[in-house]
């Protein structure tokens, strides 16, 4: 059952505040794969647990685990299913053969520059393009949130897309390994807990990622050289555990929901500040910061331009809605948001949240 039209302040606390009496409580188990002093934890996850505990008025208890003490960041989907934790990274592309339509938002531009504007596009797409492909692998959605657009980290000098040629790159597998490979690159695929390791004895050449995450794994320790091509983003829903959630009653289905949503644009906001300040980073660390040229980022369109073709080619079987038909609507409002302001987003993501996205 989808929830109703999301009602904050204090209207929603007037309601959670009248059955009191006799209200059961939850636990709730949150965890996360980077650090508790990860700004990914201080200002996504603990806020997250912070304000379901808040807006419940105690009924639900975050108990939180940062730092991958319950689970590799992996294992996700397992960790959900199982009742290891209630609340955690789930990422489609950890478990990319079990998804379809989702990995549309990994194809080469196919969301708006900003981070914020990119995080309303994909709670608008989830109801009715997502959803049923994520609930069918076990778990609700918690919340909604995307990386910023990728780069390449090298440990090699780059001048030109030509350089990428036989470099084993790091992707986290689907669409960002394909992305890789027709760059005429090796992708070599790991989770991001692996890469440090991996990067700093030469089993890789460079990774792909983030600017942001290359920053906040402290991946410019090792490579010098950021080619900054920002070819697509990645979907890192949070999960929500599924038996947990239907136990709730309606008014903290609710909570859960105006959490989440909080926390998507929270992330979205963070990653914004984390870009910015990873970049005056790699300048102190000495990091070569390497724009293509418009040549060199027309070369890279043409590369890549086939891939959109193979995404419908490779769901051709899906309907209701179609390959097709997800990629005109994600293209809509792409362009409908990516003509907006961050301040216009974050009033219209209070004055018209998307409901629906939390089941």
């Amino acid at each position: 059952m989808f929830i109703k039209k999301i009602v904050v302040g204090a209207a929603l606390a007037l309601a959670l505040s009248a059955g009191t009496s006799v209200a059961q409580e939850f636990e709730v188990k949150v965890s996360y794969n980077q650090p508790e002093t990860s700004p990914a934890w201080q200002e996504v996850f603990q806020a997250y647990a912070d304000e379901l505990e808040e807006l419940s008025n105690g009924r639900i208890e975050a108990e939180t685990y940062p730092g991958g003490v319950l689970h590799p960041v992996g294992d996700g989907f397992k960790a959900l299913i199982s009742g290891v934790t209630d609340a955690t990274a789930a990422y489609p592309i950890y478990m990319a053969s079990s998804f379809n339509l989702i990995h549309a938002n990994e194809l080469p531009h196919a969301l708006p520059d900003s981070d914020i504007a990119a995080t309303r596009v994909v709670n608008e797409m989830y109801p009715d393009y997502y959803m049923d492909e994520y609930e069918r692998v076990g778990v609700y959605l918690g919340f909604y949130a995307v990386t910023p657009s990728y780069d390449i980290l090298s440990r090699k000098p780059i001048s030109s897309v030509d350089d990428l040629k036989g470099m084993k790159i790091r992707a986290a597998g689907g669409t960002m390994s394909e992305i890789v490979e027709r760059l005429g690159a090796v992708p070599v695929t790991m989770t991001i807990t692996d890469t440090y390791s991996a990067f700093q004895q030469g089993v890789l050449d460079a990774v792909l990622l983030s600017t942001a995450d290359l920053g906040a794994y402290n991946l410019d320790e090792i490579g010098k050289y950021n080619y900054r091509i920002g070819i697509g983003r990645v979907a890192i829903p949070t999960g929500f555990n599924k038996a947990l959630y239907d136990s709730m009653p309606e008014d903290l289905q609710e909570v859960v929901a105006v959490a989440g949503r909080h926390a998507a644009m929270n992330y979205a906001k963070m990653y914004t500040k984390l870009t910015e300040d990873a970049l005056a980073g790699m300048n102190e660390e000495g990091v070569e910061i390497i724009e293509p040229s418009e040549a060199d980022l027309a070369r890279i369109d043409e590369l890549l331009a086939p891939i959109y073709a193979a995404f419908i080619e490779k769901n051709a079987s899906m309907q209701d809605p179609t390959a097709e038909e997800t990629l005109a609507q994600l293209e809509q409002l792409t362009e409908k948001y990516g003509a907006m302001s961050d301040e216009d987003i974050l009033a219209l993501d209070e004055e018209q949240p998307v409901t629906g996205a939390f089941h």
